[in-house]
């Protein structure tokens, strides 16, 4: 679920970051719109894992305890799969906008995120 606005903020921080010279070029944009997509994806999994791993806490039952090692296990893989794909997210971007062809290959973002 996304949060109302995060859309919007999204391409406003794009189309501030739109080179003066008239350079538009929307398959950079929706590139960079793909790859965040699968990056907020990975977040609403996390957030769900984290409220798995939080009522299995509160119901102090052994089992549910011992499933939080795995929904653990996966939270912290996600996050490390978030901060591998926000990097190459900014190297695609920052590639882009100076003269690169990374923003145009789907970058390994789009492959990290299945």
């Amino acid at each position: 679920m996304k949060r109302n606005g995060e859309t919007k903020r999204r391409r406003n921080v794009a189309e501030e970051a739109e080179p003066r010279g008239g350079g538009e070029d929307p398959a950079m944009w929706e590139n960079l719109d793909r790859n965040f997509r699968q990056v907020q994806s990975v977040l609403d999994r996390n957030r769900s894992l984290i409220q798995q791993v939080n009522d299995n806490h509160h119901s102090r039952m052994a089992d549910n305890m011992s499933k939080n090692v795995a929904l653990i296990q996966e939270l912290n893989g996600n996050i490390t799969k978030v901060v591998s794909m926000y990097s190459d997210l900014n190297t695609n971007f920052s590639s882009a906008f100076h003269g690169g062809n990374n923003g145009h290959d789907g970058g390994s973002a789009g492959t990290r995120a299945n």
